[in-house]
């Protein structure tokens, strides 16, 4: 991976990886978070050079997917005119924001007529309160002005997700939050633990308390028919449902203490957790964390071959039918070996799957 040229800060810039371009505009935000992971980071209020950036842009082969993303993007002052160059170049872009300034119409309006069917939008809510999402964010009026920045990126036709991020202060409101979601005509959403909890540890949760909490979370999801995914969680945490991990790339790398906890070295799903902070330990031992001998049978779909829709997929399943031994083997190695490579696939044989 590519670091980026600028030589100061180290925190904006750009990282090039196979079809991805990651797009740090600055380190400025709007916004105050409690539990912020970049805050020192935020206070040098450094952006990246215009017409480096656009050149990066202009130079990524075709197919590339451009992703903005800060701080806060949309509040780099030639913002707009990045978005234009990536999307008149043909580029597929997402934008991560809290969503205040796409609260104005006008706004919402310039960045729907650059291609509202090929720009991917997400946004974070922390609670299911205007009052408690303004706690966490620390300005007042954040939550009116995300939640109007919601209605009117549905309005205009964009893919969004809406990130949870579980907090002491809203654990028990996960499924309400999920229903609010819904009902807002968002079609996906990612629920999420925190990170850096040796900064912010009071706004952490244990995750045995976490876990039947968003195990009723995912299933008022899937109720609504939402998309839902997990991220920064171990899969014990999420019922062993290894399909629900999230293919984002980590823009922060944070280290794993798998060695650290006995009941993770002997799991089976070690190999694809997303593991756990290592304040975490410090906060609360190991509390939570389970060894996983079997994977749920929700957390594999069935198939009888192969297919480029595998790719996609987070486990290879179990096929429908009863191939013969060479098939079967065929299959596992092909599963095993060629798409395991891209790190988004896990194979479990027959004996693993808990019906």
């Amino acid at each position: 991976m590519a670091t980026s040229a600028l030589k100061r800060p180290e925190w904006v810039g750009y990282h090039e990886v196979p079809g991805i371009l990651l797009v740090r505009l600055m380190s400025r935000c709007n916004e105050k978070c409690l539990f912020c992971m970049v805050a020192d980071e935020i206070a040098y209020s450094d952006d990246v050079r215009f017409q480096e950036v656009a050149d990066t842009i202009l130079r990524q082969p075709p197919g590339t997917q451009i992703e903005f993303f800060g701080g806060e993007p949309t509040i780099y002052p030639r913002f707009l005119e990045l978005l234009e160059i990536a999307r008149t170049a043909g580029y597929r872009c997402s934008i991560a924001s809290n969503l205040r300034i796409f609260h104005s119409a006008s706004f919402t309006a310039k960045v729907q007529a650059l291609g509202a069917d090929e720009i991917y939008i997400r946004t974070s809510l922390y609670g299911d309160t205007p009052e408690l999402h303004d706690y966490y964010t620390d300005v007042p009026g954040s939550h009116r002005q995300t939640l109007q920045g919601i209605h009117n990126i549905v309005a205009a036709g964009f893919e969004c997700q809406v990130n949870i991020v579980i907090l002491a202060e809203n654990v028990d409101r996960l499924d309400r939050m999920v229903d609010q979601v819904h009902d807002w005509g968002v079609h996906r959403v990612k629920l999420g633990n925190l990170m850096s909890l040796d900064t912010c540890g009071e706004h952490g949760v244990r995750l045995s308390a976490v876990r039947p909490r968003l195990a009723a979370a995912i299933a008022r999801a899937e109720a609504h028919g939402l998309s839902v995914t997990v991220e920064k969680t171990p899969i014990c945490v999420a019922s062993g449902r290894i399909d629900l991990l999230s293919t984002e790339r980590m823009i922060y790398d944070s280290d794993r203490v798998y060695d650290d906890a006995g009941a993770c070295s002997g799991c089976l799903v070690r190999r694809w957790c997303d593991g756990f902070d290592p304040g975490y330990v410090d906060l609360f031992g190991f509390d939570g964390i389970q060894t996983l001998d079997h994977v749920p049978a929700a957390a594999l779909r069935r198939t009888p071959a192969p297919e480029p829709e595998l790719l996609k997929m987070h486990c290879v399943e179990i096929a429908d039918n009863e191939p013969d031994e060479a098939t079967q083997r065929e299959l596992y190695e092909l599963s095993r070996v060629v798409l395991a490579k891209h790190g988004c696939l896990a194979v479990f044989p027959r004996e693993y799957v808990a019906t």
